[in-house]
C-alpha cells in the first residue's frame, strides 16, 4: 500500500485505481477460467501471463507470484488439460482473494474520496 500511496497521493485517484484494478483482474480471471474450461491454451497462457504480472506489480512480491503461477504457467505450455486444473486451482483461489483485497483498499478511509 506504501507504493500506492506514492503513486496515488489523492485519495479519490487511489480509490479510483483501486477500483479499476479490481475491475480488471476480476475480467482476467474469468477470461482465464473460461480459456481453462474451452481447454484453450494459447489464450490461457497469454491471459495468465498477464494477470501474473498485474498481480506481481499489486502486492509487490514478484518472486512469491512467479512460483504460485509456475506449475500453472507450465502445465500450459505443455497444453497439458489435467495439470492446467490442478495448477490452475491456487491461482484462481489467490487471485480471488486479491479482488476481495483490492475492494476492502478501495473502501479503506484513506482510499476513498472525501466529499462535502
Amino acid at each position: 500500500m506504501e507504493l500506492l500511496l506514492e503513486l496515488y497521493p489523492d485519495a479519490a485517484a487511489r480509490h479510483g485505481f483501486l477500483l479499476r484494478a479490481h475491475e480488471l483482474l476480476s475480467a482476467d480471471r474469468v477470461a482465464l477460467q473460461d480459456a481453462m474450461a474451452r481447454r484453450d491454451h494459447v489464450s490461457a497462457r497469454e491471459l495468465a501471463h498477464r494477470i501474473q504480472g498485474t498481480a506481481a506489480f499489486l502486492n509487490g512480491a514478484r518472486e512469491i507470484t512467479q512460483k504460485l503461477f509456475s506449475r500453472l504457467n507450465l502445465a500450459l505450455a505443455r497444453a497439458n488439460a489435467t495439470r492446467t486444473i490442478s495448477g490452475g486451482e491456487p491461482v484462481l483461489a489467490y487471485l480471488s482473494d486479491l479482488e476481495v483485497a483490492l475492494l476492502n483498499a478501495a473502501e479503506d478511509l484513506g482510499a476513498q474520496p472525501r466529499t462535502g
